[in-house]
């Protein structure tokens, strides 16, 4: 007869960690985070100032101005609050990550090998 080991059981909410796919993955977080910081300081410059020209399109940089800082629901804000999602997401990658070094660790203190 043979014997079957059952997989061990995750919690919900929890995901299985491969260290090289989890660096790969802070990795491309940074850099997004990198273009999220980039899109917030345009954003912010619109604010400042849309030269579109005089007339019509003068209303319209007005408003795309009011748009770009003014509060909560502006693209500057909705992009500062994204850039701290991803802040989150990389410390819950990085304490993943540690808790399975500190798990292989455990298992590496508990192996003896004997023989050749």
């Amino acid at each position: 007869m043979v014997e079957t080991k059952a997989a061990p059981s995750v919690d919900a909410g929890a995901f299985a960690v491969s260290p090289e796919l989890a660096t790969a993955a802070f990795t491309q977080l940074t850099q997004l985070q990198d273009v999220v910081g980039e899109m917030v300081r345009e954003a912010n410059v619109l604010g400042r100032t849309v030269p579109l020209g005089g007339g019509y399109a003068a209303e319209i940089g007005e408003f795309m101005a009011r748009y770009g800082i003014d509060g909560p629901g502006s693209a500057a804000d909705q992009l500062t609050r994204f850039g701290r999602q991803l802040d989150k997401l990389k410390g819950d990658i990085q304490k993943a990550l540690q808790r399975y070094r500190d798990t292989d660790d455990d298992a590496a203190d508990g192996v003896d090998c004997s023989g050749g």
